[in-house]
């Protein structure tokens, strides 16, 4: 890496430090998407989750992102799954992995950001909500539109619930998606 990437790098951690946050986490990917373009010629290709989420948070179309078609590849074969009469519950690893949410923190580590296992529950929580903020709308198979919302009740119920995910289905129904949990002690 540059001298420049590692600079915002080591902003990056430094923030990371310091507080995790909506802002903290848009922030994060910011820089690091800056970082990883400084550095590396492929860097979508290499990173293509911090780009994704990136992107998702950034922008209001995301045609060009290729992580946001194979994202929405595994939804329309979630859909399938239930659709030829799958149980919803059985998808529910299949559609939190549609996530890659690991993965990310996979990238990050790369580049050498290194956050604990709770501060990466709370950075989950951040960047969920952002993402609450920036429906994916897609023109897809199943599709129309995915987004995260909060369920009051169910939150209350479980300190380590984030939100559930609805999905609008092309004909405009809508439909829940599997509830987000992170684990709260390791």
């Amino acid at each position: 890496m540059t001298n420049y990437s590692n600079r915002l790098v080591q902003k990056v951690q430094s923030a990371l430090t310091k507080s995790i946050s909506e802002g903290s986490v848009l922030y994060t990917l910011v820089m690091l998407s800056k970082a990883i373009q400084d550095s590396c010629d492929d860097h979508t290709i290499k990173f293509p989750v911090i780009y994704f989420y990136r992107d998702w948070i950034v922008h209001t179309s995301l045609d060009y992102n290729k992580q946001l078609k194979k994202f929405f590849e595994k939804w329309d074969n979630i859909i399938e799954g239930i659709k030829n009469g799958g149980d919803k519950q059985n998808f529910t690893g299949a559609s939190l992995n549609s996530l890659e949410i690991s993965k990310l923190f996979t990238e990050m580590e790369t580049l050498g950001i290194t956050i604990g296992f709770e501060q990466k529950g709370e950075f989950v929580i951040a960047l969920v909500n952002n993402l609450i903020d920036a429906p994916l709308r897609w023109k897809g198979k199943h599709i129309k539109e995915f987004r995260f919302t909060y369920d009051v009740e169910r939150k209350k119920s479980s300190s380590s619930y984030i939100c559930h995910m609805q999905i609008q289905h092309i004909t405009n129904l809508w439909f829940n998606g599997p509830e987000l949990h992170f684990l709260t002690s390791q």
